[in-house]
């Protein structure tokens, strides 16, 4: 009896030193002062032709979806992104409390002078944590498993994609460009700018 009884008392200790371990390092992270990416200054003017492409969202979505599976191929926890008339929804999974977790983080985008997208958060879940929205940022962006066009700002509550990063390959020798003119999810509006280089 007294064998079953130091059994069972060593299993509740075990349990409880994981989630004591598992708080004490929630705490550090929120604590912990972590610095915002840094949003990319203008990149020079691309000369050359240009090429305005009409978008709906579905269609942003797709083209979105085929450069963040290019971009991150082979990461064992891949992020896909989902546009509907109301918001950007990014969905990755992070590490906590030695976990894997789902995220889910809706943003309200606009376009910025460069032709990029400002995401400004308007929520974001971590699976069953209730955890302040500048931490939740913070865990997705020490989590690595975003694309590098992909930036986050936990400070200001807010990420950045730069377009202007994804190069298009048209030939070997040659990428096209891309920037947004006009992204109104509400209307399915989107207007992107393909540069080709003037040779």
């Amino acid at each position: 009896m007294k064998k079953k009884m130091n059994k069972w008392k060593v299993a509740f200790l075990t349990l409880f030193g994981i989630l004591l371990v598992g708080i004490i390092a929630l705490a550090a992270l929120i604590l912990m002062p972590v610095e915002d990416d840094r949003i990319p200054t203008a990149n020079e003017k691309i000369s050359g032709s240009e090429v305005r492409i009409q978008a709906t969202t579905k269609d942003f979505e797709n083209l979105a979806n085929q450069f963040i599976y290019d971009a991150t191929e082979g990461t064992t926890m891949p992020t896909k992104m989902y546009v509907d008339q109301s918001s950007i929804t990014i969905v990755s999974r992070v590490d906590a409390l030695g976990m894997s977790v789902p995220v889910t983080m809706e943003f309200d985008p606009t376009v910025d002078a460069n032709g990029n997208l400002l995401l400004h958060q308007t929520s974001i879940g971590v699976g069953m944590l209730d955890i302040p929205t500048s931490t939740a940022l913070k865990l997705v962006k020490n989590s690595g498993k975003l694309p590098n066009f992909i930036s986050i700002q936990p400070s200001k509550e807010q990420a950045y994609i730069d377009l202007n990063a994804i190069n298009i390959p048209i030939t070997d020798q040659t990428t096209a460009h891309l920037a947004a003119t006009k992204f109104d999810l509400a209307k399915d509006d989107i207007e992107l700018t393909v540069t080709l280089p003037a040779r």
